[in-house]
């Protein structure tokens, strides 16, 4: 999902991996965050378990700088795919889900 503020000229999109437990999210997320330079990424946040799981989400910002005279941004989230971890990937999902829906229905 993208939303864009033509105003201050920015644009986010947030992408979400959602799968089955040790399906390699996480890995994804790691491996991403070792290949961008730097100055073009923040800190990867990851809340795990004890065993190294993930138990509210993972998050990497990153900056792709101007695009067309936008700055555009990257919000990667993995979610756990787990049924006892539904209503944290639920929250996760709807962050944005819920401004776009809202907008879309109100315009009408």
């Amino acid at each position: 999902m993208a939303l864009i503020n033509v105003a201050a000229r920015e644009i986010h999109c947030k992408l979400v991996y959602y799968g089955p437990g040790m399906c390699g999210k996480t890995t994804n997320l790691q491996y991403i965050h070792t290949q961008v330079p730097r100055d073009a990424k923040g800190e990867l946040l990851s809340i795990a378990t004890e065993t190294e799981r993930t138990l509210f989400f993972d998050f990497l910002p990153l900056d792709l700088g101007k695009v067309r005279g936008f700055q555009t941004r990257f919000h990667l989230y993995t979610v756990p795919g787990q049924v006892l971890y539904e209503r944290t990937r639920v929250a996760v999902l709807n962050g944005g889900r819920r401004r776009c829906l809202r907008r879309r229905f109100t315009t009408r």
